[in-house]
């Protein structure tokens, strides 16, 4: 099974930094995530508003688990369930649904609730063999900072697995070649989504973020967020401090 990125693939370049460019390299980034579930996941989870924020909440845990590595922490500050039907349009065609998601996130989503990136949840079943679309090096922009993410395995591992790496192309990394590794037998980013995905970016994804943070510097995501914007239960360890905590332990 294929996850594709709207852009072809580019070499990665060799990392070098200045002092200046060091200190900005060094602050940990936060993502403020939306996630958008669509009407297809509302009744895939038998209408059931507390089943899916469960799953979803789930999600965002394996995204933190996974982004703590590249210290990055994402904070969830809104959860959307389209209940009533689908406020973009979702189809077969990856590209088409993505295209419209984006637009509707510029047009409607950012004037009600300020973030940084949006991600699409959706049960439906793409042509061919996709089953994730983001736009590429894209974190910050108002239509291109999404992703859409097919909800196609019973394993919530799985799915989280897909968003992050359709984050990932957000944030400037490109599919692993052969030459890629991590701590596990497949990474994050491999082009095709194994039976046994792992939590680890793999050493050129490592290269290429952090060649994107200090070439293109995405601005958005240097503030912390607010406790009171987090919508996710609290889980210690995730080193947000969040609405119900005292103190974080990780």
């Amino acid at each position: 099974t294929n996850w594709e990125s709207d852009e072809p693939i580019k070499k990665a370049s060799k990392l070098v930094v200045t002092a200046e460019q060091q200190r900005y390299l060094n602050n940990f980034r936060f993502i403020e995530l939306v996630i958008v579930a669509d009407y297809r996941m509302f009744t895939k989870f038998n209408s059931n508003l507390n089943e899916v924020k469960t799953w979803v909440y789930e999600i965002v845990n394996t995204l933190n688990e996974i982004y703590r590595y590249l210290y990055v922490r994402v904070a969830l500050v809104a959860l959307e369930v389209w209940s009533n039907g689908d406020l973009s349009s979702v189809t077969l065609s990856a590209y088409d649904t993505l295209d419209s998601f984006g637009e509707w996130r510029k047009r409607d989503l950012l004037k009600r609730k300020s973030h940084d990136n949006a991600q699409l949840l959706t049960a439906i079943d793409f042509n061919g063999t996709i089953i994730g679309l983001a736009h590429k090096a894209s974190m910050c922009d108002p239509k291109r900072s999404t992703g859409i993410v097919q909800d196609y395995s019973s394993r919530n591992l799985v799915v989280a697995v897909i968003m992050a790496h359709e984050m990932g192309h957000n944030l400037g990394i490109h599919h692993d070649r052969e030459n890629c590794t991590c701590h596990a037998n497949s990474c994050i980013m491999s082009a095709v989504i194994s039976d046994q995905p792992s939590k680890y970016f793999s050493n050129c994804s490592h290269v290429q973020y952090w060649n994107y943070i200090n070439d293109d510097k995405p601005q958005c995501i240097l503030n912390e967020p607010l406790r009171t914007d987090i919508v996710s239960p609290p889980v210690c360890g995730n080193e947000l401090l969040e609405v119900g905590e005292e103190c974080d332990c990780g």
